[in-house]
């Protein structure tokens, strides 16, 4: 699929923290970690609350706005690209963000073969 470069930079920064809050308590908190690998192994959606990235976080990262990571992040989504965290509509505050496959991915890498939910 055919993503412009701001695109691509935001899909790659979006992993990027999906996959440093999957290792964050490895090392430190294993509790914690046991948790967030739980979350893997259920897949993207169980994933995006709390392991996912936010818009500003993004934004930051990349020296850009915050509203135009927004607007990517929907047209990634209109791509299947990416998905929004959606268990509290109620919740009126910056909502979390995934990449698709993502949660496999990582699960691929710490979690024991067999363990993934598909």
């Amino acid at each position: 699929m055919k993503l412009t470069a701001k695109q691509q930079s935001v899909l790659d920064e979006l992993g990027k923290i999906g996959r440093k809050n999957a290792y964050l308590y490895r090392e430190t908190q294993p509790y914690l970690h046991q948790k967030d690998c739980e979350k893997l192994a259920l897949g993207d959606q169980a994933c995006v609350f709390g392991m996912g990235g936010l818009t500003f976080q993004v934004a930051h990262r990349l020296g850009v706005s915050a509203p135009s990571v927004l607007s990517v992040f929907k047209a990634l989504r209109r791509k299947e690209l990416v998905i929004r965290e959606e268990s509290h509509p109620e919740y009126q505050r910056a909502r979390y963000w995934w990449p698709v496959g993502l949660a496999a991915e990582l699960a691929g890498e710490l979690l024991p073969t067999g363990e993934v939910t598909p």
